[in-house]
């Protein structure tokens, strides 16, 4: 047998694009993670923004009240948010809801892109020492719909991830840990440098070595690829 294409979407940064070897792969899911501040809602928004403005449905899972219209305006036209389908879970109950009805919305609208921003926040809010095993139970579920819908309709998923230090160790480490890691075929860690530049890294890929990263900018027009800054 031949080897299958690996078929990818641009997230319209130069510098971005080629650490990834030309954007986010479809069929997996992607995740983004880092501490706040560190650009995960602004990558989201320009990989939407580059699907709606080439006509693809993008859904728009928001779980923390971060997508802001104006802002994906700033980088795409007016039109192209018509093809934003926006949901907006308010507990994890409701970000359980928004997934389980995604498959047929994505079937029915031809859905090329989905987006949970992010992913456990809300998921933190419910976890709790009594109840931790089923809530993880509850979480991977969802990943593997997402997981599921990714490979069914041959389209990316991002999600995005909060951190939290390691007590262990004194490192970053996923919300919900294993959960995530295990479902993301993609781990992209994000941080801002010193200089408000922003440092996306490796941690995990199929086909990246794992450590490679690059330097991005958040400017009005979006992400910008810093001059003289290349991957390393």
């Amino acid at each position: 047998m031949f080897p299958v294409k690996v078929e990818r979407v641009s997230t319209r940064c130069e510098s971005v694009d080629k650490l990834l070897n030309g954007g986010i792969e479809k069929g997996i899911i992607t995740n983004f993670y880092g501490g706040s501040g560190t650009g995960k809602t602004n990558v989201c928004i320009q990989i939407a923004a580059t699907v709606a403005e080439n006509g693809g449905k993008v859904i728009y899972i928001d779980t923390e009240g971060g997508f802001s219209p104006e802002r994906f305006e700033q980088v795409a036209s007016e039109k192209a948010l018509e093809n934003l389908l926006l949901r907006d879970p308010v507990d994890f109950e409701e970000q359980e809801e928004a997934i389980d009805s995604l498959a047929d919305v994505v079937e029915s609208e031809n859905v090329e892109l989905v987006i949970v921003d992010s992913a456990v926040s809300l998921y933190r809010l419910q976890v709790n020492g009594e109840n931790a095993s089923e809530i993880n139970q509850r979480l991977s579920r969802q990943l593997s719909e997402l997981s599921k819908i990714a490979r069914t309709h041959e389209i990316p998923v991002v999600i995005t991830n909060q951190v939290y230090t390691s007590f262990d160790d004194d490192e970053l480490e996923l919300v919900g840990r294993d959960v995530p890691k295990y479902w993301s075929k993609a781990l992209l860690q994000l941080s801002e440098k010193s200089d408000g530049t922003r440092k996306i890294k490796v941690a995990k890929h199929r086909s990246i070595p794992e450590g490679r990263s690059t330097q991005f900018d958040i400017t009005n027009d979006g992400l910008e690829t810093p001059e003289n800054k290349g991957l390393f």
